[in-house]
C-alpha cells in the first residue's frame, strides 16, 4: 500500500472545507513510528482551528499570525485530529520500545526535555516541538507517523473509540483536578459547559477525587445525562436564581472550585459568586473573552484564579492506565466514518444536546 485516506484542511471555513481524499503514506524516520488510526475524534479546538479563530486570535495576541506562545505558526494544508487510537503497523531502525502490532494512543500534548520550561516542571507549556493537529499532521486519516516519544503503549483490549475520545480531554481535565484546583475528599466544585468532552471528563476526574460536582446547563433537557455522567447536583441557570441554589447546596458557604468551560460571561461570572472564601476559579472557555473580575472580588474573597494550558506526559500516562482499568468511560455522542468528517464538526457546531464526544474511523 503506497497512499491512503485522509481529510485535510486547505483554507479556513465552514465544515465543507474538510477535504476527504486520496494522499501518499507518511514517510517513517528512524525513530518514527507508523501507527494505523483505528479512531480519532473531533474536539471544540478542531472547529476553532478550522474556523480561524485560533489563527486570528493568537496572530493578535502574539504578534505572529496563528502562533501559541513559543510554537510555530498554523501551516496549510493541515490535517486536524489531536486523539489517535491505533495500531503500530511499522517502525523506524531507531525505534526500540514499539513494535507492528502493538496498540497505542497519541500523546495529545507531548514536551521538549531540553525547553527551560520542562526544565521548571512546566513540560506543558514547553516551545520547540509540534502539536498533532496543530503544527504537525493529526489523526484524520488511515496512518500517522510520529516519533516514538509521542506513543504511549496499551493492552491490546482498549476500546479504540474511548482511546480516541478521552486522552486529550481527560489528561487536560487530571491537570486542572489534581494540579490546579487541588480538589480533595468532600471538595465542592462547580462545573459550567459540563456537557463536552471537557467538562464531563472533569466531572468524572473530581468524582474520582472524592469531590462534589454540581454541573450548571442552559439546557434543562441535559439533566439526566450529566447526572449519568457523575453530577451530583445540576443547576438550570436559565430557569433558577443559581447562585442562590449552589448556596444552598453548599450549606451557605459557596464551592470550594469552579471551572468554566462554556465561555459566557454571565456564566463566568456565576463561577466568581458561588464560590466560597478562599475559593479557586479555573476560566478553560470562551478564549476571546474577559473576565467580568473586579478587584473586590479577589480582595472580598481572597479569591485565587488560575490558568491551564493543556496536560503534562504523566497526566497522560495515569489517563491511559484509567483507561485501562475502566475507572473512566468518556460518553460518546455519535460515531461516524471518517469521510464524514464534516458532518461531524456540524453536528459539534449546532447541536444542543450534545453531551460527549464525537469518534471518526478512518477505515468505516
Amino acid at each position: 500500500m503506497q497512499t491512503m485516506k485522509a481529510v485535510r484542511l486547505y483554507e479556513f471555513g465552514g465544515p465543507e472545507k474538510l477535504v476527504w481524499g486520496e494522499h501518499p503514506l507518511p514517510q517513517l524516520g528512524p525513530g518514527d513510528v507508523l501507527v494505523k488510526v483505528l479512531a480519532t475524534s473531533v474536539s471544540r479546538w478542531d472547529v476553532k482551528y478550522r474556523s480561524g479563530e485560533v489563527h486570528e486570535f493568537y496572530g493578535k495576541a502574539t504578534g505572529h499570525r496563528g502562533a501559541i506562545h513559543d510554537r510555530p505558526p498554523f501551516p496549510m494544508p493541515m490535517q486536524l485530529g489531536r486523539d489517535v487510537a491505533g495500531e503500530v503497523a511499522a517502525v523506524g531502525d531507531g525505534v526500540s520500545a514499539l513494535k507492528p502490532g502493538d496498540r497505542v494512543l497519541g500523546v495529545t500534548h507531548p514536551e521538549n526535555p531540553r525547553s527551560l520550561a520542562t526544565m521548571r516542571g512546566l513540560g506543558n507549556l514547553s516551545g520547540g516541538v509540534d502539536l498533532p493537529g496543530h503544527t504537525m499532521f493529526g489523526g484524520y486519516a488511515q496512518f500517522v507517523a510520529r516519533p516514538e516519544s509521542y506513543w504511549i503503549k496499551t493492552r491490546d483490549d482498549l476500546d479504540p473509540d474511548q482511546g480516541a475520545v478521552a486522552m486529550w480531554p481527560c489528561a487536560t481535565a487530571h491537570r486542572i483536578v489534581v494540579s490546579r484546583l487541588a480538589l480533595r475528599p468532600n471538595d465542592n466544585v462547580l462545573i459550567t459547559g459540563a456537557s463536552g468532552g471537557m467538562g464531563t471528563a472533569t466531572m468524572q476526574l473530581a468524582k474520582l477525587a472524592g469531590a462534589t460536582v454540581i454541573a450548571a446547563t442552559r439546557y434543562c433537557g441535559k439533566e439526566a445525562k450529566l447526572r449519568r455522567e457523575g453530577a451530583d447536583h445540576v443547576v438550570d441557570v436559565s430557569r433558577t436564581d443559581a447562585v442562590t441554589t449552589i448556596r444552598e447546596l453548599t450549606r451557605g458557604e459557596g464551592v470550594d472550585a469552579a471551572v468554566d468551560y462554556a465561555g459566557a460571561p454571565a456564566l463566568i461570572r456565576l463561577c466568581i459568586d458561588a464560590l466560597r472564601l478562599g475559593g479557586t476559579f479555573c476560566p478553560v472557555g470562551g478564549e476571546l473573552s474577559a473576565i467580568p473580575l473586579r478587584v473586590v472580588d479577589m480582595v472580598s474573597k481572597e479569591l485565587n484564579v488560575v490558568g491551564i494550558r493543556g496536560a503534562k506526559l504523566n497526566d497522560q500516562r495515569v489517563v491511559a492506565e484509567l483507561l485501562e482499568k475502566g475507572r473512566i468511560t468518556m460518553p460518546i455522542h455519535a460515531v461516524l466514518p471518517l469521510a464524514q468528517a464534516a458532518r461531524a464538526h456540524a453536528m459539534l457546531e449546532t447541536s444542543e444536546d450534545l453531551v460527549g464526544r464525537i469518534v471518526l474511523r478512518p477505515w468505516d
